[in-house]
C-alpha cells in the first residue's frame, strides 16, 4: 500500500513538473508570436510609410512636370509676343526713316 501510493506521489509529482515544463513552454512560445506580431505590425508601418513617400515623390514629380510644361508654354507665348513687337517696332522705325507723303502733312 506505502509501495503504491509512493508511486502514485512520484507519478502526480512528474506529472506537475511536466505540466509546468508545457507551460513554461505556451508561454515562451506566446511571448515569441507576440513579439513576432510587433514586427510583422512594425514592417506594415514601413512598408506602408514607404509606399506612401513613393506616392507622395510621384505626385511631386507629375506636379513638376505640369508646371514645366506650363512654363514652357508660358515662355513660347511670350516669345511670340516679343517676335511680334519686335517686328512692330522695325515697321515703326522704317516708317520714321521714310517717312510717305501722308507723313509729311503732319510735319
Amino acid at each position: 500500500a506505502n509501495e503504491k501510493a509512493a508511486a502514485e506521489a512520484e507519478a502526480a509529482a512528474r506529472a506537475l513538473e511536466l505540466q509546468a515544463q508545457v507551460e513554461a513552454v505556451l508561454a515562451a512560445t506566446t511571448e515569441e508570436l507576440s513579439v513576432e506580431r510587433k514586427v510583422r505590425a512594425c514592417s506594415e508601418a514601413v512598408l506602408a510609410e514607404a509606399h506612401a513617400d513613393a506616392q507622395e515623390e510621384e505626385i511631386k514629380a507629375v506636379q513638376l512636370q505640369a508646371k514645366n510644361m506650363l512654363f514652357a508654354s508660358i515662355n513660347q507665348e511670350l516669345r511670340g509676343k516679343v517676335e511680334s513687337l519686335e517686328a512692330m517696332v522695325e515697321s515703326l522705325n522704317k516708317m520714321v526713316a521714310s517717312p510717305s507723303k501722308a507723313g509729311r502733312k503732319w510735319r
